[in-house]
Order: C-alpha cells, then sequence, then structure tokens
C-alpha cells in the first residue's frame, strides 16, 4: 500500500547520500546544476524556497537537514527524484536514479514504485538488498483509451497495478499470470469492439494475439514476446509448471511487463489511427 509520507525522520547518512542523488555528479546525466536545484524542490511541492546560493551539495544538503522532520516534505522529494517528468525525454536516467534511489531507501525500509506511471512510497522490511525491480517501461497509453467500457477498463486497469505490486514485491509467478490476463482481456475488448460484423472474438489468447498482429494492432515485434508471455500465464496451472520445471523470476516478471506495455501502446496507436480518418471527413 502506498504511504503517504515516511514514518520518521531519516537518518542523517541517508541524508546526505539523497542530497548526492539529487545534485548528481558532474559527468553524470542526472547532473543538475545550482539554478535547478530551487526549480526542483518546487516542482517537488514545496514552497518558501530560497533561490540558490552556493555550493550544489552543500545548499541542497542544509534545505534537506532544514525540513528533515517535516515527513511530508522529504517524502516529496523522494517521489519527484522517480518522477518521470523530471526526466522528459530520458527514461534511461530515470531509471539509473530510481535504482540508486530504492538502495538508498531499502535500509530505511522503503521502496518507490509506480502506480499508474506516478511514483509512490512503499513500506519495506529493512534490508541491505535492492528491491527486486527496476524503474518500468512507461505506459503511454491509457486503458480507459483503449477498452470502450468505462467499467471494464477500470478493472483491467486494477490488475494491472496489483501486477505491478506482484512484480516489486517479488512474486513474480502472481505478476506474470496476472498480466496475461490483462493482455488477454483488453485483447478481447480491442478485437470485440473493432469487429465489422459486430461478433464477438474467441475468448483465447494465442488467437487474439494472431488477429491483432494480422489486423496491424500490435506491431510484429511484439508477436513473438506475447505468445512468450501467453505460455508464462499458463502457470496458473501448478501441474503445468511442475511438468515444465520452471520458476520465473523478477527478471522474467520484468520482461513481461514490457511486454504488455509495449502492446498496449501499440493499441492505442491503432486506436487513433483509426479514428483520425472518421474525424477528418466532412
Amino acid at each position: 500500500m502506498a504511504l503517504d509520507a515516511i514514518q520518521g525522520e531519516l537518518d542523517g547518512n541517508t541524508l546526505e547520500h539523497l542530497a548526492d542523488l539529487i545534485c548528481g555528479d558532474d559527468v553524470s546525466p542526472s547532473r543538475r546544476a545550482g539554478w535547478q536545484l530551487p526549480k526542483f524542490l518546487r516542482a517537488a511541492g514545496w514552497t518558501r524556497v530560497p533561490d540558490f546560493d552556493g555550493y550544489r551539495r552543500d545548499w541542497i544538503l542544509d534545505q534537506l537537514d532544514q525540513r528533515k522532520k517535516d515527513l511530508v516534505a522529504i517524502t516529496q522529494v523522494l517521489l519527484r527524484l522517480a518522477d518521470p517528468r523530471e526526466y522528459l525525454g530520458d527514461d534511461d536516467v530515470r531509471g539509473a536514479v530510481v535504482i540508486d534511489l530504492n538502495r538508498l531507501l531499502a535500509v530505511e525500509g522503503y521502496q518507490v514504485a509506480y502506480e499508474r506511471g506516478r511514483p509512490v512510497l512503499e513500506q519495506r522490511d529493512p534490508s541491505l538488498d535492492i528491491p527486486a525491480m527496476r524503474a518500468p517501461m512507461e505506459l503511454t497509453a491509457s486503458l480507459a483509451d483503449i477498452v470502450t467500457d468505462p467499467a471494464y477498463a477500470e478493472q483491467l486497469r486494477r490488475r494491472l497495478d496489483e501486477a505491478h505490486t506482484c512484480w516489486v514485491h517479488g512474486a513474480a509467478t502472481a505478476a506474470i499470470i496476472m498480466l496475461g490476463s490483462v493482455l488477454e482481456g483488453v485483447l478481447y475488448d480491442v478485437a470485440r469492439s473493432r469487429s465489422a460484423d459486430g461478433s464477438s472474438p474467441r475468448d483465447h489468447l494465442d488467437s487474439l494475439i494472431k488477429l491483432a498482429v494480422r489486423e496491424g494492432w500490435i506491431g510484429r515485434d511484439v508477436d513473438d514476446y506475447a505468445h512468450t508471455l501467453r505460455e508464462y500465464r499458463n502457470l496458473v496451472h501448478p501441474k503445468r509448471q511442475v511438468e515444465d520445471k520452471y520458476n520465473p523470476d523478477t527478471g522474467t516478471a520484468e520482461i513481461s511487463w514490457k511486454v504488455v506495455v509495449l502492446a498496449l501502446n501499440d493499441l492505442a496507436e491503432s486506436s487513433w489511427k483509426e479514428i483520425t480518418p472518421a474525424r477528418r471527413s466532412p
């Protein structure tokens, strides 16, 4: 469950390393110049931020130290540091920052995860281990723009959020099964809504993937991976998992997440292409 704020003050050493992450070193693509530091804090939601004056690390550490007892303010900084809007057009940089951030937060008993493309703070057992996750590939599409029934879209969105929660907490098999169900549910609705004669398609993931590729709704680069996810999804049957002697890990869950995100983004783009000509007609 996402936290509104951290539950207590961060250790002084943690704050020092947090200051390093915010500033970035001189050769890092995540480096922030002095003039960018007040802008960063204001974007996080801080008010009454003074103008920058002095050395970058000293200045930002002083700001953090002044508000270390303001748990909401510190949480705002943590979330902004992982916010995709802070790294527009450079998602690899964001991913690297989030890995370092979660390594730092692990010893405090927290981690940053994502819900609907926005960072949230979650509690976990304090550990020296890096959390079993990487910042997720960005979902540029909204399920509400792909799925025709709003209630059905909301149900699928919740499943997608649950899949991500399972992934970041190390429940790889549960995440993969849930991701497979999301892909099947979305493809079924798309196939039904785009059918020329209004007929219902087969509620079968293999057939739905083949149809989506044939119609150009998803790219052929997604095709093979989608079928692999379908095989993983069949691990919902315990006997199948024993027979195949296969135990998916968090890396498998990450690949499955990317497959679903790529498919959803393709479906949204193909939907826009189909609608555009109608909008242009008189």
